[in-house]
Formats: C-alpha cells, structure tokens, sequence
C-alpha cells in the first residue's frame, strides 16, 4: 500500500472514531440544555461540561473513600466552577453553569448514586 492511501485509511479512520465520540456524551447527549450565554454547538460550552464532569467524578470518588458524605456544592472545584476557562470560551457565568451541570453528573458517577 502506497503512502497516500496509508494516510487517507488513517485519516478516515481518525474522523470515525471523533465523530462517534462526540455523539457518546457522559451527560447523556451532545449539547444537552446548554445555559444561555452560550450556543449550541459552542466549544466551550461542550468543553466546560467535560472538565466539570471529569472533576466531579474524581471529587464524589475521594468524597466516598474518606465517607465524606455526598456533598458536591461543597467541594472548591464546583464552588469556583473556572476550571479550564479561557476568555474565548464567551461568558464567564455561563461556563461556570456548564461546569457545574457536567461536575454534578460526574459527581453522582463518582459517589456511586
């Protein structure tokens, strides 16, 4: 097989994978009720989410294996909400909202509820 037809299989196979990794959100769609501030299909609001999610599934794990008790408006990550922002991203307070819907669904996964 020739190099361009190595690189166009790669390169096909590349955007298959992307594209059924972007349907197979863990909040249960794609750019589900995104706050207002922020468009759908809008980087950020998709990013703030994933990094929200992420983090609130490691703050309801450590919050479980110390018996913490479930508390995820307690913990910095949510109560700040910025992890990951950028001023391009828009709207500070809509990121922040995003943040935290993502950090809550992670945080249940997490917890273990």
């Amino acid at each position: 097989m020739n190099w361009k037809k190595m690189t166009f299989v790669l390169a096909l196979a590349a955007g298959l994978c992307s594209g059924a990794w972007a349907q197979d959100r863990p909040w249960g769609g794609y750019y589900a009720s995104e706050p207002h501030g922020m468009s759908r299909g809008y980087e950020g609001y998709d990013y703030a989410r994933q990094i929200g999610y992420n983090d609130g599934l490691n703050d309801g794990r450590i919050d479980r294996r110390y018996n913490r008790g479930y508390r995820p408006e307690k913990d910095s990550n949510f109560k700040h909400a910025d992890h990951g922002y950028d001023h391009h991203y828009g709207d500070k307070q809509a990121y922040k909202q995003a943040y935290r819907d993502g950090y809550l669904e992670g945080y249940r996964r997490g917890f273990g509820r």
